[in-house]
């Protein structure tokens, strides 16, 4: 039997063929949007933090978002930071900067931020679209980690809670990025980065600029209790340098 070309195409053409291609497509959007990991999918006991539990509870009834991946970090693609309050604080590691960068990169956030002052009752991975709670193990550090923290201030009578994400990681400049999520008390971002000095050594910088609708509390509470979650984050990370037998000495100096 000769089957003449054109009704081919005519049939490919068709009407028929065209809503059927438009039903599929319809059929895998709805699917893709289904599949996506939304607020009513976290398990809110599953998290031992009241505030980090309000917190998640707020942020969704405050923004309507349905799924965690329309949480956005602030600042993004800011690079001028004027009207912002900046701190920095450096930290000297005796060690190989290589082996330091290492241990920090490959640090599970729900691990290396448990500390005496803060804690991480949600990780919320945008590239994987998944989560883990505080008491899973996370591989490492990634771009796209949104770490839910519980802050202990006040040696514990206060928490507060707050909502960073892992916007970059550069290994030629051995930078991290982290950046507040939107619709938090404040905006703006930290950066870790590290440098070997002529010793030997490795200086790590911490660097953070914030802006928030208290010009008080960005210069007077927030560097008084930040400075005390990040000197004990960066002791937890020493205490790994040493459980990996590195020659390791924190030293703290301010800028």
């Amino acid at each position: 039997m000769e089957i003449n070309s054109k009704e081919i195409i005519n049939f490919a053409t068709s009407p028929m063929k065209l809503t059927i291609s438009i039903f599929i497509l319809t059929l895998f959007t709805n699917q893709f949007s289904c599949a996506q990991m939304s607020f009513s999918a976290i398990h809110l006991n599953d998290i031992p933090y009241p505030k980090v539990r309000s917190y998640i509870d707020n942020q969704q009834r405050n923004t309507k978002f349905e799924n965690l991946s329309e949480l956005k970090p602030s600042c993004e693609n800011k690079e001028d930071y004027n009207g912002f309050c900046t701190y920095k604080k450096r930290y000297k590691v005796k060690g190989d900067i290589q082996k330091v960068w290492e241990t920090y990169l490959n640090a599970s956030p729900t691990d290396s931020w448990k500390t005496r002052k803060s804690a991480v009752g949600l990780v919320y991975n945008r590239k994987s679209d998944s989560i883990i709670y505080s008491n899973d193990s996370n591989a490492k550090s990634q771009i796209g980690q949104v770490l839910f923290l519980d802050l202990r201030l006040l040696k514990g009578f206060y928490h507060l809670a707050t909502a960073v994400e892992i916007t970059d990681i550069q290994s030629e400049t051995s930078t991290i990025e982290i950046s507040y999520v939107e619709s938090g008390l404040n905006e703006g971002k930290q950066w870790i980065i590290m440098n070997a000095d002529d010793n030997g050594n490795t200086i790590i910088t911490h660097t953070s600029s914030i802006k928030s609708n208290s010009r008080f509390r960005d210069k007077f509470l927030y560097p008084y209790f930040h400075n005390r979650v990040i000197n004990a984050f960066h002791r937890k990370m020493k205490r790994s340098l040493n459980d990996i037998s590195l020659d390791s000495r924190l030293e703290f100096t301010i800028d």
